[in-house]
């Protein structure tokens, strides 16, 4: 008779249990410490200004959402969410100290802008003709600001992306940029500037434009809401669009632009690109 032999090694088994569970909560563990981390600090603060004194209020963000309304005291106020997103708790710890917002005020102006190791600009004295960045790698970052100016303040804002710039009710000369966003502007007196690459541009005028303003998108539209007694010469260029107006208007003729070789022994005219349309008399133009 020949036995057999069954059942299990329960001594290997449970060698292995327990090696596989070590091993398992390694892995938990490990996940644990390399999640993101994510930290939150609110700054805040009012800043008093003469009641009749004109004044500019700049705000040059890079990530983050602008949004600017008007208030009748004599005051600057706002309150910014400074957001670090890190690969790890070292990282975390780097960018909340790395980043900051500066507040300056000079002169007639208050200026909001970032400051970082990895940030260049004119604001710092190092790069007169805008900004460049270097960085970082373990880190990101936003700051979204709110801020509440009085209606007569001449505003000029700017981002770059993760969020829109939104205004209202500033009745001052408005100026806002934006790249990876919509720009919002409502109740606006004179518009300079509100352009964007991809996203939208909506203008609303409480009155009358007196001033020359720029309006561009790349990948969007743009809609301009005016007063009825408009008067204004409104140019456009375009690849895939089409210019609409409420108003009546006549039909502007195409420019001619003089081109010279550079032997200067030949001329030529080239046909401008742009299109426009006149409303009104004597107005500024919107282009």
């Amino acid at each position: 008779q020949h036995q057999v032999k069954t059942g299990i090694n329960y001594s290997n088994t449970k060698r292995n249990l327990i090696m596989k569970i070590s091993l398992f909560t390694l892995i938990i563990l490990g996940g644990l410490l390399c999640q993101a981390q994510v930290k939150e600090v609110q700054l805040q603060d009012r800043l008093p200004i003469a009641p009749d004194r004109p004044i500019t209020v700049v705000i040059d963000n890079v990530f983050g959402a602008i949004e600017v309304t008007a208030s009748s005291a004599p005051t600057v106020s706002y309150e910014v969410l400074k957001t670090i997103n890190a690969d790890h708790e070292k990282a975390l710890e780097k960018g909340l100290a790395e980043v900051n917002m500066k507040v300056v005020q000079r002169n007639d102006s208050i200026i909001f802008y970032l400051t970082a190791p990895f940030i260049c600009d004119h604001w710092s004295g190092c790069y007169q003709r805008g900004r460049w960045m270097d960085g970082p790698e373990d880190y990101s970052f936003t700051f979204d600001y709110q801020l509440q100016i009085p209606a007569s303040a001449n505003l000029k804002v700017q981002t770059v992306d993760q969020g829109n710039v939104t205004i209202a009710g500033i009745t001052g000369m408005v100026s806002a940029e934006n790249v990876n966003g919509d720009v919002e502007i409502k109740g606006a007196h004179s518009v300079t500037r509100a352009t964007t690459v991809n996203g939208d541009v909506e203008v609303t005028f409480q009155k009358r434009p007196n001033l020359d303003g720029r309006f561009s998108t790349i990948n969007g539209t743009i809609n301009l809401y005016c007063t009825s007694d408009l008067s204004a010469s409104v140019t456009a260029k375009t690849m895939h669009g089409s210019l609409y107006s409420a108003f009546d208007f006549e039909t502007k003729k195409p420019e001619l632009k003089k081109v010279v070789s550079k032997k200067g022994t030949s001329t030529t005219y080239q046909l401008n690109e742009t299109f426009g349309i006149e409303i009104g008399k004597d107005g500024p133009t919107l282009s």
